[in-house]
């Protein structure tokens, strides 16, 4: 994937930039079908981390039926930016087909350019979502002054993990070190 190829995603996620990022989540990269993505509207299927996000952030509001979350999407992306929310992938091409630690090592080659970008965010706190991109860049972004919150990585809800996921974060909320809107 060039960064012409990722261009469709960038400005997707641009359309919901908050001014100000209370929250930035960082997340691995972008899937390999390319129909999908966290901001992308008309998502059926496969969009794991947007539900289990939403549905941990907005607990209240956030329904059992997905598809009729789903069909609400704009509305529920349009909340999370007015709260300061805001998601990036840590890599521009899809690497979820490589063993971990050639994730890691993918990513950590990008370390530089991510720990630029986030700088240029400024967000007030920064939580990295799943093994792959904690490991790479918890210690890179730690060494800027950045504020990640997670001592340990936030697991990807996907493949069973959305309990661990929702649990990891609640902890986070629990030990104050991150806050929601």
């Amino acid at each position: 994937m060039t960064s012409d190829s990722y261009a469709p995603y960038a400005a997707a996620a641009e359309k919901y930039r908050p001014k100000k990022v209370r929250v930035l989540f960082i997340q691995e990269s972008p899937p390999y079908a390319t129909d999908r993505h966290f901001y992308f509207m008309g998502v059926k299927a496969h969009d794991g981390f947007w539900v289990n996000l939403m549905r941990f952030l907005y607990a209240v509001e956030f329904g059992e039926d997905t598809g009729a979350e789903r069909a609400r999407k704009d509305h529920w992306l349009t909340r999370f930016q007015a709260d300061g929310y805001w998601t990036i992938d840590a890599m521009r091409e899809p690497i979820a087909k490589n063993e971990h630690d050639e994730r890691v090592e993918m990513i950590a080659a990008h370390a530089g350019g991510r720990v630029a970008e986030v700088k240029a965010i400024k967000p007030q706190r920064i939580v990295l979502v799943k093994k792959s991109v904690f490991d790479a860049l918890n210690e890179p972004l730690r060494a800027a002054g950045l504020p990640v919150v997670n001592e340990v990585a936030v697991p990807y809800p996907g493949r069973g993990q959305e309990g661990r996921f929702h649990k990891t974060l609640r902890g986070l909320v629990d030990s104050g070190k991150l806050k929601l809107a």
